[in-house]
């Protein structure tokens, strides 16, 4: 206000991780259980594009949207490199198409800590994990709708192994996509 630039300004508040603070005894951001993967994400946005009150869109948003959606406020064009897709669509009731699962990998090399390299794929209503360096390689999975916490591991449950089946096929193919880009 100042400077005179409140009323052109869009702020985003966002997290690059979210972060356990005890929850399941963990302490960090390395493991892809919902505390980790999880960030906050608050648009202001003065021409109130971003800015309906208690508006709580529930598509899948992924830190790689945001620089789409920033380019298309500014109305430049993104580059054909850039990953993601502006959240305008969301805001304006438009996305049609929009991502229903996404994949999400640990793959770092932490000195001197012990973190496990996992792999996974969320829906919006199951998660797969896999600890692949793990012998054996360990698998989880959650039906999110009923189980939020992810505290039952289905995976060797008897009625989810066609569910276990499917997702893990699906983060084998993720997977190969994602050593492909």
């Amino acid at each position: 206000e100042e400077l005179d630039l409140a009323s052109n300004t869009i702020i985003i508040l966002m997290g690059d991780n979210g972060y356990f603070l005890g929850e399941r005894g963990y302490a960090g951001k390395w493991l892809p259980y919902e505390e980790s993967l999880r960030v906050p994400l608050l648009i202001f946005d003065p021409k109130r594009r971003f800015s309906r009150p208690g508006d709580r869109p529930t598509q899948f948003v992924l830190n790689i949207d945001i620089a789409p959606t920033i380019l298309e406020l500014a109305e430049v064009p993104a580059p054909s490199i850039v990953q993601g897709r502006s959240l305008i669509p969301l805001v304006d009731d438009s996305a049609d198409g929009w991502r229903t699962e996404f994949f999400c990998e640990h793959l770092f090399d932490i000195p001197n800590i012990d973190i496990p390299k996992s792999e996974g794929v969320r829906t919006e209503q199951w998660k797969y994990i896999r600890y692949f360096e793990q012998n054996p390689i360990h698998e989880e999975l959650y039906n999110l709708e009923e189980d939020p916490h992810e505290s039952y591991n289905l995976i060797g449950v008897p009625e989810y192994s066609d569910r276990g089946a499917k997702m893990r096929l699906k983060c084998s193919n993720l997977t190969l996509k994602a050593g492909s880009s």
